[in-house]
Protein backbone atom coordinates (compact mmCIF):
# COMPACT_ATOMS: atom_id res chain seq x y z
CA UNK A 1 0.00 0.00 0.00
CA UNK A 2 1.06 3.39 -0.93
CA UNK A 3 2.77 5.64 2.41
CA UNK A 4 0.44 8.31 1.32
CA UNK A 5 -2.66 5.94 1.95
CA UNK A 6 -2.07 5.50 5.49
CA UNK A 7 -3.40 8.52 6.98
CA UNK A 8 -6.87 8.04 5.15
CA UNK A 9 -6.62 4.84 6.79
CA UNK A 10 -6.06 6.25 9.98
CA UNK A 11 -9.05 8.76 9.18
CA UNK A 12 -11.48 5.55 8.15
CA UNK A 13 -10.40 3.75 11.95
CA UNK A 14 -10.85 7.61 13.38
CA UNK A 15 -14.48 7.58 11.97
CA UNK A 16 -15.42 4.17 12.57
CA UNK A 17 -14.69 4.40 15.93
CA UNK A 18 -16.54 7.65 16.38
CA UNK A 19 -19.82 5.68 14.88
CA UNK A 20 -18.96 2.50 17.27
CA UNK A 21 -18.38 4.77 20.23
CA UNK A 22 -21.75 6.20 20.36
CA UNK A 23 -23.49 2.88 19.90
CA UNK A 24 -22.19 1.00 22.90
CA UNK A 25 -22.96 3.48 25.63
CA UNK A 26 -26.36 3.91 25.09
CA UNK A 27 -27.46 0.20 24.41
CA UNK A 28 -28.51 -1.11 27.63
CA UNK A 29 -29.62 2.12 28.45
CA UNK A 30 -32.05 2.84 25.58
CA UNK A 31 -33.34 -0.48 25.57
CA UNK A 32 -34.44 -1.11 29.02
CA UNK A 33 -35.69 2.67 29.76
CA UNK A 34 -37.22 3.66 26.26
CA UNK A 35 -38.12 0.01 25.07
CA UNK A 36 -39.13 -1.40 28.64
CA UNK A 37 -37.18 -4.41 28.18
CA UNK A 38 -35.22 -6.73 30.84
CA UNK A 39 -31.60 -6.11 31.51
CA UNK A 40 -30.84 -9.80 30.88
CA UNK A 41 -33.00 -9.71 26.93
CA UNK A 42 -30.70 -6.23 26.85
CA UNK A 43 -27.63 -8.56 27.47
CA UNK A 44 -28.64 -10.75 25.19
CA UNK A 45 -28.68 -8.44 22.72
CA UNK A 46 -25.50 -7.25 22.99
CA UNK A 47 -24.03 -10.54 22.84
CA UNK A 48 -25.83 -11.22 19.39
CA UNK A 49 -24.30 -7.83 18.45
CA UNK A 50 -20.98 -8.92 19.64
CA UNK A 51 -21.45 -12.58 17.60
CA UNK A 52 -22.66 -10.78 14.52
CA UNK A 53 -19.39 -8.20 15.15
CA UNK A 54 -17.08 -12.18 15.20
CA UNK A 55 -18.49 -13.22 12.04
CA UNK A 56 -18.16 -10.04 9.91
CA UNK A 57 -14.72 -9.94 11.81
CA UNK A 58 -13.57 -13.61 10.32
CA UNK A 59 -15.26 -13.32 6.86
CA UNK A 60 -13.60 -10.20 6.78
CA UNK A 61 -10.26 -11.48 6.97
CA UNK A 62 -10.22 -14.74 5.17
CA UNK A 63 -11.97 -13.20 2.18
CA UNK A 64 -9.08 -9.95 2.38
CA UNK A 65 -6.29 -12.33 2.03
CA UNK A 66 -7.70 -13.41 -1.52
CA UNK A 67 -7.73 -10.16 -2.81
CA UNK A 68 -10.71 -7.78 -3.78
CA UNK A 69 -9.55 -5.27 -1.33
CA UNK A 70 -11.69 -2.20 -2.58
CA UNK A 71 -14.85 -4.69 -3.34
CA UNK A 72 -14.53 -5.31 0.53
CA UNK A 73 -14.19 -1.92 1.75
CA UNK A 74 -17.15 -0.88 0.06
CA UNK A 75 -19.22 -4.04 0.74
CA UNK A 76 -18.61 -3.38 4.62
CA UNK A 77 -19.17 0.19 4.54
CA UNK A 78 -22.87 -0.14 2.94
CA UNK A 79 -24.09 -2.41 5.30
CA UNK A 80 -23.04 -0.48 8.64
CA UNK A 81 -24.25 2.65 6.60
CA UNK A 82 -27.23 0.90 5.30
CA UNK A 83 -28.30 -0.43 9.16
CA UNK A 84 -27.81 2.90 10.90
CA UNK A 85 -29.62 4.92 8.08
CA UNK A 86 -32.87 2.21 8.77
CA UNK A 87 -32.26 3.11 12.48
CA UNK A 88 -32.68 6.98 11.97
CA UNK A 89 -36.75 6.08 11.64
CA UNK A 90 -36.84 2.57 12.45
CA UNK A 91 -35.35 1.96 15.86
CA UNK A 92 -38.59 0.02 18.10
CA UNK A 93 -38.79 -3.62 18.92
CA UNK A 94 -37.69 -6.05 17.82
CA UNK A 95 -36.14 -4.17 14.97
CA UNK A 96 -33.17 -2.34 16.84
CA UNK A 97 -32.14 -5.11 18.12
CA UNK A 98 -32.09 -7.11 14.12
CA UNK A 99 -30.22 -3.63 12.44
CA UNK A 100 -27.78 -3.35 15.61
CA UNK A 101 -26.77 -6.97 14.86
CA UNK A 102 -26.46 -5.75 11.55
CA UNK A 103 -24.73 -2.87 12.36
CA UNK A 104 -21.88 -4.90 14.74
CA UNK A 105 -21.46 -7.30 11.10
CA UNK A 106 -20.48 -4.33 9.43
CA UNK A 107 -18.22 -3.14 12.09
CA UNK A 108 -16.20 -5.56 12.89
CA UNK A 109 -16.11 -6.69 8.75
CA UNK A 110 -14.97 -2.70 8.56
CA UNK A 111 -12.36 -3.07 12.03
CA UNK A 112 -10.80 -5.95 10.17
CA UNK A 113 -9.86 -4.32 7.09
CA UNK A 114 -8.28 -1.60 8.45
CA UNK A 115 -5.95 -3.84 10.69
CA UNK A 116 -5.61 -6.21 7.93
CA UNK A 117 -4.48 -2.84 5.24
CA UNK A 118 -2.26 -1.88 7.86
CA UNK A 119 -0.30 -4.97 8.08
CA UNK A 120 0.46 -3.83 4.50
CA UNK A 121 2.19 -0.58 5.16
CA UNK A 122 5.59 -0.47 4.35
CA UNK A 123 6.72 2.95 5.95
CA UNK A 124 6.45 2.25 9.46
CA UNK A 125 7.21 -0.89 11.13
CA UNK A 126 4.49 -3.58 12.42
CA UNK A 127 5.00 -2.22 16.04
CA UNK A 128 4.13 1.67 15.24
CA UNK A 129 1.26 0.64 12.77
CA UNK A 130 -1.11 -0.78 15.18
CA UNK A 131 0.48 2.14 17.93
CA UNK A 132 -0.47 4.76 15.46
CA UNK A 133 -3.64 3.35 14.48
CA UNK A 134 -4.76 2.37 18.06
CA UNK A 135 -3.88 5.98 19.14
CA UNK A 136 -6.43 7.22 16.21
CA UNK A 137 -8.86 4.99 17.55
CA UNK A 138 -8.83 6.44 20.56
CA UNK A 139 -9.50 9.92 19.96
CA UNK A 140 -12.48 8.45 17.61
CA UNK A 141 -13.91 7.10 21.26
CA UNK A 142 -13.36 10.08 22.90
CA UNK A 143 -14.99 12.44 20.81
CA UNK A 144 -18.05 9.97 20.16
CA UNK A 145 -18.19 8.81 23.67
CA UNK A 146 -18.18 13.07 24.46
CA UNK A 147 -21.13 13.69 21.86
CA UNK A 148 -23.14 11.01 22.62
CA UNK A 149 -24.86 12.09 26.17
CA UNK A 150 -25.72 15.37 24.65
CA UNK A 151 -26.98 14.18 21.23
CA UNK A 152 -29.02 11.13 22.67
CA UNK A 153 -30.82 13.55 25.17
CA UNK A 154 -32.49 15.30 21.75
CA UNK A 155 -33.46 11.54 20.73
CA UNK A 156 -32.09 8.55 19.54
CA UNK A 157 -32.78 9.31 15.93
CA UNK A 158 -30.80 12.25 15.69
CA UNK A 159 -27.55 10.06 17.16
CA UNK A 160 -27.92 7.26 14.47
CA UNK A 161 -28.04 10.36 12.15
CA UNK A 162 -24.75 11.36 13.27
CA UNK A 163 -23.39 8.24 13.28
CA UNK A 164 -24.96 7.85 9.44
CA UNK A 165 -22.95 10.95 8.62
CA UNK A 166 -19.51 9.67 10.06
CA UNK A 167 -20.15 5.87 8.11
CA UNK A 168 -20.92 8.51 5.07
CA UNK A 169 -17.37 10.21 5.25
CA UNK A 170 -15.96 6.72 5.57
CA UNK A 171 -17.56 5.30 2.09
CA UNK A 172 -16.33 8.58 0.38
CA UNK A 173 -13.18 8.11 1.66
CA UNK A 174 -12.80 4.68 0.32
CA UNK A 175 -14.46 5.69 -2.76
CA UNK A 176 -12.23 8.48 -3.35
CA UNK A 177 -8.81 6.99 -2.26
CA UNK A 178 -9.23 3.47 -1.95
CA UNK A 179 -10.61 2.91 -5.65
CA UNK A 180 -7.19 1.49 -6.89
CA UNK A 181 -6.14 -0.35 -4.12
CA UNK A 182 -5.97 -3.99 -4.55
CA UNK A 183 -3.49 -5.85 -1.39
CA UNK A 184 -2.64 -9.38 -2.15
CA UNK A 185 0.53 -11.35 -0.69
CA UNK A 186 3.68 -10.63 -2.02
CA UNK A 187 5.89 -13.38 -3.44
CA UNK A 188 9.26 -12.63 -1.37
CA UNK A 189 9.60 -11.70 1.85
CA UNK A 190 12.36 -9.48 2.83
CA UNK A 191 13.12 -9.38 6.61
CA UNK A 192 16.31 -9.09 8.61
CA UNK A 193 16.05 -12.31 10.13
CA UNK A 194 13.95 -14.58 7.60
CA UNK A 195 13.40 -14.72 3.82
CA UNK A 196 11.40 -17.00 2.60
CA UNK A 197 8.29 -17.14 0.09
CA UNK A 198 5.56 -14.69 1.66
CA UNK A 199 2.34 -17.23 0.61
CA UNK A 200 3.72 -20.01 2.69
CA UNK A 201 0.87 -21.82 3.90
CA UNK A 202 1.96 -22.81 7.74
CA UNK A 203 4.34 -20.75 9.82
CA UNK A 204 6.30 -22.53 12.53
CA UNK A 205 4.41 -24.58 15.28
CA UNK A 206 6.53 -22.12 17.61
CA UNK A 207 4.61 -19.29 15.73
CA UNK A 208 1.57 -21.03 16.02
CA UNK A 209 1.30 -21.81 19.87
CA UNK A 210 2.39 -17.83 20.30
CA UNK A 211 -0.81 -16.51 18.18
CA UNK A 212 -3.24 -19.20 20.03
CA UNK A 213 -1.99 -17.64 23.50
CA UNK A 214 -1.83 -14.11 22.42
CA UNK A 215 -5.41 -14.99 20.98
CA UNK A 216 -7.09 -16.83 24.57
CA UNK A 217 -5.21 -14.34 26.51
CA UNK A 218 -7.17 -11.51 24.66
CA UNK A 219 -10.04 -13.31 25.13
CA UNK A 220 -9.34 -13.37 28.73
CA UNK A 221 -8.19 -9.64 29.31
CA UNK A 222 -11.60 -8.50 27.51
CA UNK A 223 -13.94 -10.30 29.80
CA UNK A 224 -12.00 -8.99 32.59
CA UNK A 225 -12.12 -5.15 31.16
CA UNK A 226 -15.59 -5.33 30.40
CA UNK A 227 -16.32 -5.04 33.91
CA UNK A 228 -14.88 -1.76 34.19
CA UNK A 229 -17.32 -1.05 31.34
CA UNK A 230 -20.30 -2.64 32.59
CA UNK A 231 -20.74 -3.45 36.41
CA UNK A 232 -18.33 -0.32 37.88
CA UNK A 233 -20.61 2.61 37.30
CA UNK A 234 -23.48 -0.09 40.32
CA UNK A 235 -20.09 -0.34 42.46
CA UNK A 236 -19.25 3.21 42.27
CA UNK A 237 -22.32 4.31 43.49
CA UNK A 238 -22.61 2.34 46.38
CA UNK A 239 -19.79 5.01 47.43
CA UNK A 240 -21.81 7.86 46.23
CA UNK A 241 -19.98 8.63 43.45
CA UNK A 242 -22.23 9.64 40.19
CA UNK A 243 -22.60 8.59 36.89
CA UNK A 244 -21.38 11.55 35.67
CA UNK A 245 -18.31 11.24 37.68
CA UNK A 246 -17.86 7.68 36.39
CA UNK A 247 -18.24 8.81 33.01
CA UNK A 248 -15.20 11.04 33.72
CA UNK A 249 -13.13 8.09 34.17
CA UNK A 250 -13.76 7.42 30.73
CA UNK A 251 -12.64 10.82 29.38
CA UNK A 252 -9.53 10.25 31.36
CA UNK A 253 -9.30 7.00 30.10
CA UNK A 254 -9.49 8.77 26.45
CA UNK A 255 -6.92 11.19 27.38
CA UNK A 256 -4.21 8.96 28.82
CA UNK A 257 -4.41 6.49 26.17
CA UNK A 258 -3.04 9.58 23.92
CA UNK A 259 -0.81 10.69 26.11
CA UNK A 260 0.67 7.06 26.49
CA UNK A 261 0.72 6.14 23.18
CA UNK A 262 3.03 8.85 22.18
CA UNK A 263 5.19 7.86 25.19
CA UNK A 264 5.50 4.39 23.79
CA UNK A 265 5.96 5.64 19.88
CA UNK A 266 8.98 7.49 21.09
CA UNK A 267 10.31 4.94 23.24
CA UNK A 268 9.87 2.55 20.44
CA UNK A 269 12.23 4.51 18.51
CA UNK A 270 15.14 3.53 19.59
CA UNK A 271 14.54 0.23 21.48
CA UNK A 272 11.91 -3.04 20.85
CA UNK A 273 8.97 -2.39 22.71
CA UNK A 274 6.49 -5.26 21.76
CA UNK A 275 7.80 -8.20 24.26
CA UNK A 276 7.11 -5.47 26.80
CA UNK A 277 3.83 -4.79 25.43
CA UNK A 278 1.42 -7.67 25.83
CA UNK A 279 3.36 -8.74 29.01
CA UNK A 280 3.35 -6.22 31.30
CA UNK A 281 0.28 -4.96 29.62
CA UNK A 282 -1.38 -7.53 30.96
CA UNK A 283 0.35 -7.37 34.40
CA UNK A 284 -0.64 -3.51 34.93
CA UNK A 285 -4.16 -4.35 34.11
CA UNK A 286 -3.81 -6.88 37.14
CA UNK A 287 -2.64 -4.12 38.97
CA UNK A 288 -5.89 -1.91 38.07
CA UNK A 289 -8.25 -4.61 39.91
CA UNK A 290 -5.92 -4.86 42.80
CA UNK A 291 -6.00 -1.45 43.28
CA UNK A 292 -10.06 -1.61 42.89
CA UNK A 293 -10.28 -3.83 46.05
CA UNK A 294 -8.94 -1.64 48.57
CA UNK A 295 -10.68 1.38 46.39
CA UNK A 296 -13.39 3.77 48.36
CA UNK A 297 -12.44 7.52 47.27
CA UNK A 298 -13.14 8.72 44.03
CA UNK A 299 -9.22 9.53 43.60
CA UNK A 300 -8.34 5.73 44.08
CA UNK A 301 -10.56 4.68 41.54
CA UNK A 302 -8.72 7.57 39.27
CA UNK A 303 -4.98 6.03 39.94
CA UNK A 304 -6.73 2.78 39.05
CA UNK A 305 -8.20 4.19 35.85
CA UNK A 306 -4.78 4.85 34.87
CA UNK A 307 -3.26 1.74 35.48
CA UNK A 308 -5.78 0.01 34.09
CA UNK A 309 -4.91 2.59 31.06
CA UNK A 310 -1.32 2.04 30.87
CA UNK A 311 -2.52 -2.09 30.50
CA UNK A 312 -4.54 -1.16 28.02
CA UNK A 313 -2.29 0.72 26.09
CA UNK A 314 0.44 -1.49 25.63
CA UNK A 315 -1.33 -5.19 25.10
CA UNK A 316 -4.33 -4.02 23.30
CA UNK A 317 -2.39 -2.65 20.63
CA UNK A 318 0.75 -5.20 20.96
CA UNK A 319 -1.31 -8.28 19.98
CA UNK A 320 -2.21 -7.39 16.19
CA UNK A 321 1.16 -5.95 15.93
CA UNK A 322 2.86 -9.44 17.31
CA UNK A 323 0.57 -11.25 15.40
CA UNK A 324 1.28 -9.45 12.37
CA UNK A 325 4.79 -10.23 13.26
CA UNK A 326 4.08 -14.04 12.82
CA UNK A 327 1.98 -14.38 10.14
CA UNK A 328 3.23 -14.96 6.62
CA UNK A 329 1.45 -12.47 4.19
CA UNK A 330 -0.83 -14.91 2.94
CA UNK A 331 -2.68 -15.08 6.52
CA UNK A 332 -2.53 -11.92 7.77
CA UNK A 333 -5.93 -10.92 6.94
CA UNK A 334 -7.45 -13.61 8.13
CA UNK A 335 -5.17 -13.65 11.42
CA UNK A 336 -6.01 -10.33 12.11
CA UNK A 337 -9.73 -11.11 11.31
CA UNK A 338 -9.00 -13.25 14.40
CA UNK A 339 -7.51 -10.98 16.72
CA UNK A 340 -10.90 -8.95 16.68
CA UNK A 341 -13.13 -11.88 16.89
CA UNK A 342 -11.55 -12.96 19.80
CA UNK A 343 -11.73 -9.29 21.18
CA UNK A 344 -15.33 -9.39 20.30
CA UNK A 345 -15.65 -12.68 22.03
CA UNK A 346 -14.12 -11.47 25.27
CA UNK A 347 -16.38 -8.51 25.41
CA UNK A 348 -19.64 -10.73 24.67
CA UNK A 349 -18.92 -12.96 27.56
CA UNK A 350 -17.23 -9.88 30.21
CA UNK A 351 -21.16 -8.47 31.23
CA UNK A 352 -22.31 -12.24 31.50
CA UNK A 353 -19.22 -13.47 33.40
CA UNK A 354 -19.54 -10.42 35.54
CA UNK A 355 -22.68 -10.82 36.22
CA UNK A 356 -23.23 -14.30 37.58
CA UNK A 357 -19.98 -13.83 40.13
CA UNK A 358 -21.53 -10.55 41.67
CA UNK A 359 -25.05 -12.66 41.73
CA UNK A 360 -22.73 -15.50 43.66
CA UNK A 361 -20.18 -13.91 45.39
CA UNK A 362 -20.05 -10.07 45.38
CA UNK A 363 -17.86 -7.67 43.85
CA UNK A 364 -14.67 -8.18 45.68
CA UNK A 365 -14.15 -11.88 44.42
CA UNK A 366 -15.04 -10.35 41.22
CA UNK A 367 -12.19 -7.71 41.24
CA UNK A 368 -9.64 -10.69 42.97
CA UNK A 369 -10.31 -12.96 39.82
CA UNK A 370 -9.53 -10.44 37.47
CA UNK A 371 -6.65 -9.84 39.28
CA UNK A 372 -5.64 -13.19 39.12
CA UNK A 373 -6.71 -13.49 35.42
CA UNK A 374 -4.66 -10.92 33.93
CA UNK A 375 -1.76 -11.73 36.07
CA UNK A 376 -2.38 -15.25 34.51
CA UNK A 377 -2.54 -13.94 31.32
CA UNK A 378 0.72 -11.82 31.32
CA UNK A 379 2.84 -14.87 32.91
CA UNK A 380 1.59 -17.34 30.11
CA UNK A 381 2.65 -14.86 27.88
CA UNK A 382 6.11 -13.82 29.05
CA UNK A 383 6.81 -17.88 29.34
CA UNK A 384 5.56 -19.32 26.58
CA UNK A 385 7.82 -16.43 24.66
CA UNK A 386 10.56 -17.17 26.70
CA UNK A 387 10.46 -20.71 25.96
CA UNK A 388 10.00 -20.37 21.98
CA UNK A 389 11.74 -17.18 21.13
CA UNK A 390 14.66 -19.05 19.19
CA UNK A 391 12.19 -20.76 17.17
CA UNK A 392 9.77 -17.92 16.11
CA UNK A 393 9.60 -16.63 12.25
CA UNK A 394 9.36 -12.85 11.82
CA UNK A 395 7.21 -11.96 8.36
CA UNK A 396 7.19 -8.18 9.48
Amino acid sequence: MKDGLFKWLCGLAFLNNVGYSCVWPVTTVYMHDQLHQSLVLSGLVLLCYSSANVIGSIMAGSCFDHGHTFGLNVCGQLITLLAVTILIFAHGWPIYSILLCGFGFGNGWILTLINSMGTHVKKYPGTKVFNLLYLVENVGLVVGTGMTGFIYEQGIGWLFALIAIMYLFSLIIVLAKFGRVELRAEPILQSPQLQMPAAAKKPSKSNWSVIIVLMLGLVIVWIMYEQWMSNLAVYLARFGISTGRYGMLWTINGILIIAFQLLIEWISRYRATLNFQVTFGAMAMAGSFVILLAADRYGQFILAMVVLTLGESLLIPGVPAYVNRLSPAAQKGRNQGLVNAFSSLGKALGPLFGGLVIEKIGYSPLFLICAVADLAVGLTIWGVLHLLQHGLQNYD
